[in-house]
């Protein structure tokens, strides 16, 4: 079980990591990492990624961040929170997130894990495991098939 510190340190990370998707600001997404990192995403084939930088995973972002504009997704609901304190600089969080578009109709759900590191500025993503890629093209072809 996670100490109340450490649920309201990860909980103040995801709150500054959502209002920055919501800002469609990727150099603040991109701040939220801790280099080097690893996102392992599912596909056709499962990807396994590594960023030693911002720049190198800055176009990744900016990528999800063009597809999300083509959906109109405006924010994102938890369905699910699970935060897993493996000591005090390490945390596990498991998250599965309904995407929505302005007037708060679903888009897309995905579920990803999260390894995040305790810093100076907050807790930072070190690695990501999620089946996002998929859900959000498959939601692109639907509602914005030009944009695929």
């Amino acid at each position: 079980m996670a100490s109340s510190d450490t649920v309201s340190a990860v909980l103040d990370f995801l709150a500054s990591y959502g209002s920055a998707f919501r800002a469609y600001d990727a150099d603040d997404i991109v701040r939220f990492y801790s280099f080097p990192c690893h996102v392992v995403s599912d596909g056709d084939k499962v990807a396994s990624m590594p960023f030693e930088g911002p720049a190198s995973l800055k176009p990744a972002v900016e990528r999800v961040l063009q597809l999300h504009r083509k959906i109109g997704a405006k924010s994102a609901r938890a369905l699910l929170l699970e935060i897993t304190e493996l000591s005090p600089r390490l945390a596990g969080l498991m998250v599965r997130l309904e995407m929505q578009d302005a007037d708060g109709a679903s888009l897309y759900d995905y579920q990803g894990f999260y390894s995040l590191i305790a810093t100076d500025e907050g807790y930072r993503i070190a690695a990501i495991c999620h089946n996002q890629i998929p859900r959000l093209l498959a939601c692109v072809a639907r509602i914005a098939p030009a944009a695929v």
